[in-house]
């Protein structure tokens, strides 16, 4: 239902910490989730909530019960890391791979141009 009012949500933010592993690899930590609220309940005030990211406590969580469980058998040894490696970065254009293997292309507005031949 929209009934003009604002939205609920203005924005969401994801707050990370980037960590440079070697020349071409970034790795990616996980802080916090910003979500701004436009009105909370029946207050009509912004509001700022703050949702600590679980998902690195939850990976533990889960590397230690399979070492729990596994007894003797070959574990893995530490949790999976969030990454991405740089294959090409100049002053308007950035490509990188993650570790799940999925190709980002990341192209400032003016130098569009430049970067469509390596859309073909």
């Amino acid at each position: 239902m929209n009934d003009g009012s604002d939205p609920v949500v203005k924005s969401l933010n994801v707050v990370i910490d980037a960590i440079a592993e070697s020349k071409s690899r970034v790795e990616l930590r996980f802080r916090y989730a910003k979500v701004c609220l436009t009105k909370f309940l029946w207050f009509k005030k912004n509001w700022n909530l703050y949702i600590p990211v679980p998902a690195p406590f939850i990976t533990r969580m889960i590397v230690f019960f399979n070492r729990l469980f596994r007894f003797g058998k070959q574990v893995t040894k530490a949790p999976p890391k969030a990454y991405f490696d740089v294959l090409y970065l100049d002053d308007g254009l950035r490509i990188h791979k993650t570790g799940e293997d999925n190709l980002f292309i990341q192209v400032k507005p003016d130098k569009w141009k430049d970067a469509e031949a390596f859309l073909a």
